[in-house]
């Protein structure tokens, strides 16, 4: 299992990056991969930049160059649902855009039958499994845009889509993997909400929010880690041809 992590800015992933174990860098595209180990699973992570674009391209450089088999998004986000708290998590179950038509993706490559793109859903479960002590973490919907949101934003997303929260990549992320055929999950925590909104906001809760979606997605691949050698223990001839199962580390060259 080759995990790549995506966090729009530094402070979404940074902190990851340095718990990881035998990191090695690399810059291409103007962006720096970090490569590699985190409870015994090949990871490559990085901070992206914000926007949509700048999320694709470091998705689609994760599986040509890195050759991932999963891709998580960490970050923050903005609440649209009005129950959602400063620092509840939000696992994508399935992620739109908000500014894109729904026929450019549906009459048009990637030719969807919807614009939803589904977040992978062993992924998803295994997420929610690890962090079931955690009243804080949900499940549901997504969506992204270029802009941040105010409240008028808010009531036109919730009359089309009616999402937990709005971020500014994971939709981009999602299409790169459905391309691809890549599974993917998005952790995102709250930096604003309805009620406590704005700049103000975000510059307030932005760090401890994101440190809130790695310490869910550190849960998941601890978990995971632990799963994956139990079954090893267990079933050493099914887990020797099985990505999931492997804990080895992958050594290989990127020059």
């Amino acid at each position: 299992m080759r995990i790549g992590i995506i966090g729009p800015s530094e402070q979404e992933i940074m902190p990851f990056i340095r718990e990881m174990k035998r990191v090695t860098v690399e810059d291409r595209a103007k962006l720096r991969f970090h490569a590699g180990t985190f409870a015994g699973f090949d990871v490559f992570a990085l901070f992206c930049g914000v926007c949509k674009v700048n999320a694709a391209i470091a998705a689609q450089i994760l599986i040509d160059r890195y050759d991932v088999t999963h891709i998580i998004v960490t970050g923050v986000a903005g609440a649209i649902d009005p129950a959602l708290e400063i620092y509840d998590t939000v696992i994508a179950s399935e992620v739109a855009y908000h500014d894109v038509a729904d026929e450019i993706l549906t009459d048009y490559h990637p030719w969807m039958e919807s614009a939803w793109f589904r977040a992978d859903g062993e992924m998803l479960e295994g997420i929610l499994r690890a962090n079931a002590g955690d009243q804080s973490v949900f499940t549901g919907k997504m969506v992204t845009g270029e802009a941040f949101i105010d409240q008028h934003g808010r009531e036109e997303i919730i009359a089309k889509f009616n999402p937990q929260c709005v971020d500014m990549e994971t939709a981009a992320v999602a299409h790169v993997c459905y391309a691809n055929g890549t599974p993917f999950a998005a952790i995102r925590s709250m930096s604003d909400t309805p009620h406590e909104s704005g700049n103000d906001a975000f510059e307030k809760y932005a760090g401890s929010a994101a440190e809130k979606s790695i310490a869910v997605m550190k849960r998941y691949l601890n978990t995971l880690s632990r799963k994956c050698a139990i079954d090893s223990l267990y079933h050493p001839e099914q887990s020797e041809g099985s990505s999931d199962s492997s804990l080895r580390s992958n050594d290989k060259s990127y020059d």
